[in-house]
């Protein structure tokens, strides 16, 4: 396998994904180029066991071409904000296979019906972001107002909560900015992973 490949695969997760990596959020989202010689699916089998030891669980949305999606989340502390009944009632309006009791059995229909809207929409779901840890009050007001009228943008467009929005925001570029100087530095994802 190409080894600059590989580094660019950890590099990528350390960008998108520092903050659900150290769990200060519950999912992230990224898009991955994939080459024809399987150096991503060698990337994924020798990362396994450590994201499962450190609860991060991955599931692709989709394939394209060249490209693949994936979606790397920690599945306990996404039961827990999926639970949250203006999330509840935003996933329901997308005929999401909401259960009286969401919990971590749950969650693959959950992931299974998020994958379908991404298959079969125009875009994005808005709803993602409920997946990806934004408050459901911004997801619920970005789509009453088609994305417009926010009070500022960063990983999401904020609605409600501008300061302690931003704060968090901070805290996510933190995070990632000290775990891609570890990588520049030439630790590899698993020595950042073990010493997180």
């Amino acid at each position: 396998m190409n080894k600059s490949i590989y580094n660019n695969y950890e590099h990528q997760m350390a960008y998108h994904c520092a903050p659900t990596i150290k769990g200060i959020k519950c999912g992230s989202m990224v898009a991955f180029t994939v080459d024809s010689d399987n150096s991503f699916r060698n990337f994924l089998e020798s990362h396994a066991k450590c994201f499962q030891c450190h609860g991060l669980a991955y599931l692709q949305l989709s394939r394209q071409r060249n490209h693949t999606l994936m979606f790397f989340y920690r599945p306990q502390l996404l039961t827990r904000l999926l639970r949250r009944p203006l999330a509840i009632d935003i996933l329901k309006s997308f005929d999401y296979p909401v259960e009286k009791r969401i919990d971590e059995a749950t969650l693959p229909a959950l992931l299974e019906h998020l994958k379908n809207r991404i298959a079969n929409c125009e875009g994005f779901p808005h709803e993602i972001g409920i997946f990806l840890g934004y408050p459901p009050a911004d997801v619920q007001a970005f789509i009453d107002n088609k994305g417009q009228n926010f009070l500022y943008s960063g990983f999401w467009k904020v609605y409600t909560n501008e300061a302690a929005q931003k704060h968090l925001f901070q805290c996510y570029n933190d995070c990632i900015n000290a775990m891609c100087d570890r990588l520049r530095a030439g630790e590899s994802l698993l020595e950042v992973m073990g010493a997180a």
